[in-house]
């Protein structure tokens, strides 16, 4: 997983995503990172196109029992040419069973929406001769009038077989009290039947050990002649199921084309119903692509938001405008400036992933390149620094910003020097402001970064003051950040310049340190 794809935890959404055939899961696999957008409106359209299905099927919970029940049955078949078994076979009976039930379900306008196809003329009962069930297939003498007559022969063939084994049973049964019921051997002590005459005459005896023999029942007269038959019509048959076979696979071969642009629609088709659930179930919107700012309306980071929501803590959305190329964005520690990026993060993934997107509102571009630069990030090459990873990562962002690059630089630098770092991040954020096609967002906490006209400055509004009471210093840690979390502010709002009140010292008091600590710290940043 890349560090862009790390950072958004977008897995966290992609993993809810459950198509029900196989034929959704593959397509599912196939449809990562899409940059064009008439292929995304069409994924959208088909998604909104689901959910009006959806609906409509609401009121009717048997026919959605019966559309699941359909995708979920339908197994994959053979794709390639060859010979077709009895397997492959039913696989195919199979899928075109589920398949024309599904259409069944659906009107002509949903199956054009979706691609889905006719399925093959006529395959179905040619798979589905004979009394079969739906979901099984074997071939039934229906298939040939040769096989039908080898196979009846063999029956009648059985039957007398049958008829002379059993007599013959019940006579050793009689004559010397042995009873083989289904066996076909017996193991008897040696001496049971050395003398009967009958027995050699009824039964085949073999040495199974020094003081037993295995018996068997004695082949006799005309049941020799039956079972010669019977090999020779056991052979016949396997020659006319061969037939049968290759007659089948041939007509599957023939309609192939067919049945894989029935499998893709099923895929399409499966795909946009799960998408529509997922945006059900997550109250997602369809973004809407624009060459303006990027804007977020309402826009809400899901894994933070349901954390929240175990924990019993509010969670603000972000409502964030993006005009410039480049936009800076101050606050302290825990101050939410990270939920930022990664809000952003996870909307732009789920845009480029096809899926509908947790906001009331948003309207972005689409970008060739998605980088992330930051703690967490990819690990760099063996024997640098942080600080020279995070360098090297700034050079490849910035070797592949060729048709569009959005870039999120989460407290770069922060491992060298204020001052340095402060210059570098101010010079590169210059000259991002200039290169075409960029949308690049930093969060840091360097106060001191000199100003560039064509940079945007925010900054996240910070702890509310106006409500800020002393904790007991008997509170626990976890009571601590609860109290901080509900006293944050956590909207983005514009950055005046001005150095304004030290939010960290006042969660360091809020966290546990000594007052004479923060105090003291207070009077030295007072000082200058």
């Amino acid at each position: 997983m890349d560090a862009f794809a790390a950072f958004s935890e977008f897995e966290s959404l992609w993993s809810r995503l459950c198509p029900d055939s196989p034929f959704g899961r593959d397509e599912k696999e196939a449809q990562r990172a899409i940059h064009e957008a008439d292929r995304l409106e069409a994924l959208w359209d088909q998604t909104e196109a689901a959910g009006e299905l959806l609906a409509l099927l609401s009121s009717d919970p048997l026919r959605l029992s019966r559309l699941n029940h359909h995708l979920q049955r339908l197994p994959r078949f053979p794709e390639s040419e060859g010979l077709l078994g009895e397997v492959e076979l039913f696989e195919v009976k199979k899928f075109l069973h589920h398949y024309t039930e599904l259409l069944g379900i659906l009107s002509p306008e949903a199956r054009g929406t979706f691609a889905l196809p006719a399925p093959p003329e006529g395959l179905l009962e040619l798979l589905n001769q004979g009394r079969q069930s739906a979901e099984s297939f074997y071939l039934a003498d229906a298939y040939d009038p040769t096989l039908a007559e080898v196979r009846a022969r063999l029956r009648t063939l059985g039957e007398r077989l049958a008829e002379l084994q059993a007599r013959q049973l019940g006579r050793i049964e009689e004559l010397l009290g042995l009873r083989f019921g289904e066996r076909p051997f017996l193991v008897l002590p040696q001496g049971d039947l050395a003398t009967a005459k009958e027995a050699h005459a009824l039964l085949e005896l073999e040495p199974y050990d020094e003081g037993r023999v295995l018996v068997k029942p004695r082949i006799l007269g005309e049941a020799w002649a039956l079972r010669e038959e019977l090999e020779g019509l056991l052979a016949r048959e396997r020659v006319e199921e061969a037939q049968v076979l290759a007659r089948l696979g041939a007509a599957v071969q023939k309609a192939l084309p067919v049945l894989v642009a029935c499998r893709r629609g099923v895929g399409t088709f499966d795909l946009a119903l799960a998408r529509t659930r997922l945006a059900r179930e997550l109250k997602l919107v369809r973004p809407v692509l624009t060459e303006g700012p990027v804007r977020i309306r309402g826009g809400r980071f899901l894994p933070c938001e349901e954390l929240c929501a175990r924990l019993g803590l509010p969670y603000t959305p972000l409502d964030a405008e993006f005009e410039g190329p480049v936009t800076v964005i101050f606050g302290s520690n825990m101050g939410g400036k990270t939920v930022v990026l990664k809000t952003l993060a996870f909307l732009q993934s789920c845009v480029q992933a096809g899926l509908f997107v947790p906001a009331l509102a948003f309207e972005t571009r689409l970008y060739r390149q998605c980088r992330f630069i930051g703690e967490g990030g990819e690990p760099g090459a063996q024997g640098l620094s942080g600080f020279g990873r995070e360098i090297r990562q700034v050079v490849e962002a910035l070797a592949h910003r060729e048709g569009g690059l959005l870039l999120l630089l989460d407290e770069f630098a922060r491992t060298t020097s204020s001052r340095e770092a402060e210059a570098l991040l101010g010079a590169l954020l210059g000259d991002l402001s200039r290169a075409p096609g960029l949308l690049a967002l930093c969060s840091t906490h360097f106060r001191g970064l000199p100003r560039d006209p064509a940079v945007a400055y925010r900054r996240m509004a910070g702890l509310r003051r106006a409500a800020l009471e002393g904790m007991a210093e008997s509170e626990d840690l976890e009571t601590r950040i609860r109290r901080i979390d509900g006293l944050m502010d956590y909207r983005l709002v514009p950055d005046t310049g001005e150095q304004g009140l030290s939010d960290a010292l006042a969660i360091a008091g809020m966290l546990g340190l000594s007052v004479e600590i923060v105090k003291k710290a207070q009077t030295l940043l007072g000082h200058g």
